[in-house]
């Protein structure tokens, strides 16, 4: 599939998908998530993390598992609707990150 060996895997790690005091608020940590054509490490260590606007290329592939009903991993709330500027997973997925398949594992 990858013949040159460019791509991240990353499982409950962070997403940092903006810039942010502290970091945690612009942070996503996905169950699993594929990032093709970047390198397996970073400055040749395991990734801890994925940055974002440091890598400039967004994962294809993030997967949710689902905890509780699901209406965490399904919210679409935009920062303008919260007086504290959070956002629902599924909008920073959907119009932050860009994420072209955003799949919820459901049990």
């Amino acid at each position: 599939m990858h013949p040159d060996g460019q791509y991240c895997i990353g499982q409950d790690s962070a997403i940092y998908w903006r810039l942010t005091d502290p970091l945690q608020k612009a942070a996503e940590a996905p169950g699993w998530f594929y990032v093709p054509n970047v390198p397996p490490t970073l400055n040749g260590k395991i990734r801890r993390s994925y940055v974002l606007w440091k890598e400039y290329v967004a994962p294809l592939i993030v997967i949710e598992f689902v905890s509780g009903d699901g209406s965490e991993e399904r919210d679409r709330t935009p920062p303008s609707l919260r007086e504290d500027g959070t956002v629902g997973k599924f909008w920073v997925y959907e119009q932050a990150i860009r994420v072209p398949y955003y799949a919820i594992y459901e049990v």
